[in-house]
């Protein structure tokens, strides 16, 4: 029998295919004490699982490039941040474990994160999947992690991590779906920038039985659970229509009264230029230059470097608005 679940459409298209529910996160490590004389052998603990976690993040990075790239730099300089650091040796100085510290001083800022707006709130899933690696790492356990696959699937998860969101194979993940997030989480960007239909935002969707046939909408965030045959037609000739009317589309942006609106492109660096002007971008509406940042986590970029980055963008639009976050 046919189910319609709706949650928030964050990335456009038509995916039909069977579940595939995201690994098993990491579970809450055991609060227990430890004699004083173990703590600076749990803090080298802790500090080393830290790098080899930033580490990893940054290869990811690497192998993945573009914006992702950036949003998996950001994520290891939060798992290397000086200020988290102390903490976690702090609770180790009185008693915790190296992963139960970790546990905890991530719970700390996650909770300033949540409380502090929407665009923040959208990095927890970021922090969490920090957490989850270094404790992960700690405890000897395998990674949560998307699951393997010969066929393409729907993925399902409660949120998905940037680090798993930048290395998804599109020609075996048709989809994705999540209970938490939003449209301006990482995983939607990159979503996005994929071409991955997504919704996002749509509690109990874990609930879905693995191997269950869904479609997802990403356009309309409509889920639809054992779709009959008409249904997935239906769809399939609904997501071509829209591709086929946004193809021809060129600016200048305007509503059909002939107010102008124009299409800007977020871009986070030179690279991204290219598909905004493919996509018919009259300009940037934010250039997001902090990612010129992350490419060395020890050194600011060089004035040169700067100034060929924002002249590459500036000659892109040379009639365009060019916004520029400083």
């Amino acid at each position: 029998m046919e189910t319609t679940l709706r949650g928030v459409g964050v990335s456009h298209g038509v995916a039909i295919g069977e579940v595939r529910h995201m690994g098993t996160a990491v579970l809450e490590p055991p609060a227990k004490q430890i004699p004083a004389e173990d703590a600076e052998r749990e803090q080298g603990r802790a500090r080393k699982a830290v790098e080899a976690v930033a580490a990893d993040l940054m290869a990811r990075g690497n192998l993945a490039g573009g914006e992702a790239q950036a949003v998996l730099e950001a994520q290891a300089m939060m798992a290397q941040d000086p200020e988290l650091m102390a903490d976690v040796e702090r609770r180790i100085t009185v008693g915790s474990t190296a992963e139960r510290a970790v546990y905890d001083a991530f719970a700390a800022y996650r909770a300033l994160l949540a409380g502090a707006g929407e665009y923040l709130a959208g990095r927890v899933a970021d922090l969490d999947d920090v957490r989850n690696r270094i404790v992960a790492r700690l405890l000897g356990v395998p990674m949560p992690g998307v699951p393997d696959s010969d066929e393409p699937y729907v993925l399902i998860a409660r949120d998905l991590a940037p680090a798993d969101t930048a290395l998804l194979d599109p020609t075996l993940v048709l989809g994705f779906v999540t209970e938490e997030g939003g449209p301006t989480s990482h995983s939607a960007i990159l979503a996005r920038a994929l071409g991955v239909p997504a919704v996002v935002a749509l509690p109990g969707a874990g609930e879905i039985p693995e191997g269950t046939v869904v479609a997802v909408d990403g356009s309309t965030g409509e889920i639809f659970v054992n779709p009959d045959a008409e249904k997935k037609d239906r769809l399939a000739a609904e997501a071509a229509e829209r591709t086929a009317a946004l193809a021809p589309a060129t600016g200048p942006g305007a509503t059909s009264d002939g107010h102008k609106v124009p299409l800007l492109a977020n871009i986070g660096g030179p690279a991204d230029v290219p598909a905004a002007v493919e996509a018919g971008a009259e300009g940037v509406g934010l250039f997001r230059t902090e990612f010129l940042f992350l490419d060395d986590s020890k050194n600011a970029p060089t004035e040169e470097k700067q100034v060929s980055a924002y002249r590459q963008v500036l000659e892109a639009f040379p009639e365009g608005r060019v916004v520029v976050r400083v």
